[in-house]
């Protein structure tokens, strides 16, 4: 495992959220997802400050398994300019890195 990372990107439903989740499960390219209840978003889009209501998707990953979890995220997400911002996790119990190693097959 080259290092576990925490994926967050935004939708406008659930359902989009559910999907793009299932889609990257089925490919082992992160090993858990949660989906939060809509959150208030606030900001700049095509010139004007812009709210909305979104759902939270984040994940669980690895380095190794970033750039085409991107890549599919960038190519099936209903937005122009998906959000996809990875945070690297610095400290992790090890039954659960081994567990995410499992899952994600690295």
């Amino acid at each position: 495992m080259s290092g576990p990372l925490l994926i967050t990107t935004t939708f406008e439903s659930r359902a989009d959220a559910e999907k793009m989740a299932n889609l990257l499960l089925e490919k082992r390219l992160i090993a858990c997802a949660q989906i939060t209840a809509p959150v208030s978003s606030i900001y700049w889009w095509q010139g004007q400050i812009v709210a909305s209501q979104e759902y939270l998707l984040v994940m669980k990953s690895d380095e190794s398994q970033y750039p085409e979890l991107e890549r599919l995220i960038q190519a099936s997400h209903p937005y122009d300019v998906p959000e996809v911002i990875a945070t690297t996790i610095s400290h992790l119990s090890e039954k659960y890195r081994n567990w995410l190693e499992e899952e994600l097959q690295i």
